[in-house]
């Protein structure tokens, strides 16, 4: 409980500007779309990917090229990860921390 107040802080922190503020780690991330966020932020690139997309198909789309660009800046080989676009897209709350924690360890936060 006290790692996902962390990680829920240090998001709230990072996408201040965007004025975004997640309160349900695994409602909030599945679709991709703050994930997209806070890797643009914590990164200063954009990522080319569809801006919001409401079909479960476009949404798995939007998570592979996010999560592909996570897996890069992490150093991460293919089968290294330990989330997918089907854990991250069906909510799987462990899944989902151990890529926020991988980010923030590489970040520093």
């Amino acid at each position: 409980k006290d790692l996902i107040k962390i990680i829920i802080e240090w998001i709230n922190d990072e996408l201040v500007e965007e004025r975004i503020i997640i309160q349900d780690i695994e409602e909030d991330l599945y679709d991709g779309q703050i994930l997209q966020k806070l890797i643009e932020k914590l990164t200063g690139e954009r990522l080319s990917v569809p801006e919001v997309t409401q079909s479960e198909e476009g949404q798995k789309n939007k998570l592979r090229i996010v999560l592909g660009v996570a897996n890069r800046i992490l150093g991460l080989q293919r089968g290294q990860a330990r989330w997918s676009v089907e854990s991250v897209h069906t909510k799987n709350i462990v899944s989902i921390l151990h890529l926020l924690v991988a980010l923030a360890r590489h970040f520093r936060a």
